[in-house]
C-alpha cells in the first residue's frame, strides 16, 4: 500500500501480466463444445486448448484439472433466472416451465448436465453439487407462485409442494435425459401444467 497526494491509501499495481479475459471465455466455450462431443471421460485439457486457440499452458494456468473447468464452464454460462412473476398462477408457472425448458433442452449449455450427471454417479469425488444452480433458482421461484396461490385461497394446504415442483421439474429432466432429442413444445408445457393444477386448486 501507498499514500496518494490526497492522503488515502492506495493498493499497489499487480505484477505480470494481467489476466486476459477474452481467453478464459474463449476456454470456456470451448470446454462446453468438447464436453458435448466428447463426453467427461474423452474430454482432455490439451483438446479444450486446441479448440480455443490457445496454448496447453493457458489453460492449465487458470484451471488446476478438467473438474475444475467444467465446473467454471458451468457457473458462468449458466443464464440468471429472470422470469419476473405476474401474479397470475397459471401465467407464472408456465412461463418458469419455459424458461428451464429453454435452459435445459434448446441452449447448448445444457448438454453439459447428463455428462455431469453420469460422471457425479461415477466419481463419488466429483462435486455434482455444481449442477444445483441450474435448477435450485427455478424450484425457489416456483414454490414460492404455489406458496402465494396458498395464500390467496388458491392451493390446498395439505398439497406437498415440493413434490408438486418436482413434478414439473421431472418431465423436462426426463425429456432432457431419455428425450432422444424429441421438442417439449409450448402445447404440451401446458398441458403438463393443468393437470398438475387439477390436483392442487381447490
Amino acid at each position: 500500500m501507498y499514500e496518494t497526494r490526497e492522503g488515502r491509501q492506495a493498493a499497489p499495481s499487480p505484477i505480470g501480466r494481467p489476466r486476459n479475459h477474452r481467453a478464459d471465455a474463449a476456454i470456456l466455450r470451448a470446454a462446453v463444445t468438447v464436453l458435448g462431443e466428447s463426453g467427461f471421460q474423452g474430454l482432455t485439457m490439451e483438446q479444450v486448448a486446441r479448440r480455443a486457440g490457445v496454448g496447453r499452458a493457458t489453460v492449465y494456468r487458470r484451471w488446476h484439472s478438467k473438474e475444475e473447468m467444467i465446473i467454471g464452464a458451468l457457473d458462468t454460462l449458466m443464464a440468471d433466472f429472470d422470469v419476473e412473476p405476474s401474479g397470475d398462477l397459471h401465467e407464472d408457472l408456465f412461463a418458469m416451465t419455459r424458461w428451464l425448458r429453454d435452459g435445459l433442452l434448446n441452449a447448448p449449455e445444457g448438454r453439459l448436465l447428463p455428462h455431469l450427471a453420469a460422471q457425479a454417479v461415477s466419481d463419488p469425488n466429483f462435486p455434482s453439487s455444481h449442477m444445483d444452480t441450474w435448477v435450485c433458482p427455478w424450484r425457489d421461484a416456483v414454490e414460492a407462485v404455489f406458496v402465494r396461490g396458498r395464500a390467496d385461497g388458491l392451493v390446498r394446504q395439505d398439497v406437498n409442494l415440493t413434490a408438486v415442483v418436482d413434478m414439473l421439474a421431472g418431465v423436462v429432466i426426463l425429456r432432457l435425459f431419455l428425450g432422444h432429442g424429441k421438442p417439449l413444445t409450448d402445447e404440451q408445457i401446458q398441458e403438463m401444467i393443468d393437470a398438475v393444477l387439477g390436483g392442487v386448486l381447490l
